[in-house]
């Protein structure tokens, strides 16, 4: 089983190393590909239209998160009703897995406003026009407080938000099988995000060398969330061995 592991890593690095090394080899295809996506500029009422579509779209998620949300605490009381085991863990499961969903939809949404915002920049629009775009994000501050009081009523024994120790708090209110799905999620997902971290520095920074186009606000940026990332969690692990 490990060798397999080691197998697939070796591959996955063969690939990127693979990819870096074309890239790096198409120094004018590139420049040619920056120099015509730098013209592809959208008008301005096109770029309404998009903000629009996207502030729509939020919009619409709002109201499937009430929904889901609504079915969610409606499937936590009948938890609480029912006297036979089997239908409330049926019930409990139904409820958890609709929770879930509510934190996937304001993903979602976020992720409606970060497209919006990458088609205004790509397009060199006017400062107006990048206004526009910030409204599908102001959107999101609605779903973000509908969550923030939903998750109290879904278990009056969550923390409130910014409370201190907030993160242990609700790993306590968890089982040992929920807390080891939990940590086994978040754990692997930090080794892929500080990997993604690393190849997206390498690519920010190769694209700024081959295109001549800076980007140090991306990687300045880039180095920030790599060194809380890895640093922070070391950091942090490290205090209870002291």
């Amino acid at each position: 089983m490990k060798v397999g592991r080691y197998l697939l890593l070796m591959i996955i690095c063969a690939i990127i190393g693979g990819f870096i090394g074309a890239l790096i080899g198409t120094f004018d295809s590139i420049s040619r590909y920056t120099d015509l996506l730098s013209h592809m500029t959208l008008s301005h009422n096109d770029l309404i239209i998009v903000c629009v579509v996207a502030s729509i779209i939020n919009l619409a998620l709002t109201l499937v998160l009430f929904l889901v949300q609504r079915n969610a605490l409606k499937y936590k009381r009948q938890t609480e009703q029912v006297l036979d085991e089997q239908k409330a863990d049926h019930y409990e499961k139904k409820a958890n897995l609709k929770h879930i969903s509510s934190n996937l939809i304001h993903s979602i949404q976020i992720l409606v406003s970060l497209v919006a915002m990458l088609v205004v920049v790509v397009s060199n629009n006017s400062e107006s026009t990048i206004f526009i775009s910030m409204i599908p994000y102001l959107i999101t501050v609605i779903p973000s407080l509908m969550i923030g009081f939903f998750v109290r009523k879904f278990d009056p024994r969550y923390p409130k938000q910014g409370e201190e120790r907030y993160t242990e708090k609700i790993l306590e209110l968890m089982d040992d099988g929920e807390r080891h799905i939990t940590l086994v999620s978040m754990f692997k997902t930090y080794h892929i995000n500080l990997l993604l971290i690393i190849i997206g520095g390498m690519l920010l920074g190769l694209f700024s060398l081959i295109t001549g186009i800076n980007q140090t606000a991306g990687l300045f940026i880039l180095i920030i969330l790599f060194i809380y990332n890895a640093f922070g969690y070391t950091l942090k692990v490290r205090k209870f061995y002291k």
